[in-house]
């Protein structure tokens, strides 16, 4: 009976077919994704003059949105954000919970946030906007030249703080306004 040895190039094609048929059975999914989920959206968003960077964090069932935006490209934040998400939506299929801007503010502008953030707590919480509002207009008018909006979109909040050439933006998710609207019997 004869023995056989295995050449080196026998060895290398095992090896090298091992290698891919493992790479394909646990990292098929991943690749999928990245080639046929990613690079679309990817591309469209590289289209957006206003976003200068993006990123998608995925953690089981939640879906973030993570975006850097150029202030002197954003006038409102609520046309420049939500087409962004919904096409995020439409791509993943699933309901995007949280927006995350990346957007550092100035001291001035970080204690208006911090004012604005009691009225905008209790608007989630009571489904009632007017307070907000004239919390927004008496911080617009101790500022001066300031430029501050609160958008109401149906999923989120999106404000938008400008003043002297510096711009702060944050996109809040409105889930306890609609859940309390829900519980009284209407819509918010």
């Amino acid at each position: 009976m004869s023995r056989k040895y295995w050449s080196l190039r026998q060895i290398f094609i095992v090896v090298c077919v091992f290698a891919l048929t493992t790479g394909l059975l646990f990292g098929g999914r991943t690749l999928i994704e990245r080639l046929f989920s990613y690079n679309p959206l990817q591309k469209w968003v590289k289209d957006l003059p206003a976003v200068e960077s993006f990123q998608l964090l995925e953690r089981g069932r939640e879906l973030k949105v993570k975006v850097k935006l150029d202030p002197q490209q954003v006038t409102n934040l609520q046309e420049t954000i939500e087409p962004l998400i919904q096409e995020v939506e439409a791509k993943k299929q699933r309901t995007v919970t949280e927006v995350l801007v990346d957007s550092q503010p100035t001291a001035e502008l970080a204690e208006v946030d911090y004012r604005l953030s009691f009225a905008l707590e209790e608007a989630k919480a009571t489904g009632e906007y007017s307070n907000l509002y004239q919390t927004l207009q008496a911080l617009q008018e101790q500022a001066g030249d300031g430029n501050f909006r609160v958008y109401l979109g149906e999923n989120f909040f999106y404000i938008q703080l400008s003043k002297e050439g510096h711009a702060y933006f944050k996109v809040v998710p409105r889930a306890a306004a609609r859940k309390t609207a829900e519980l009284k019997g209407g819509s918010a």
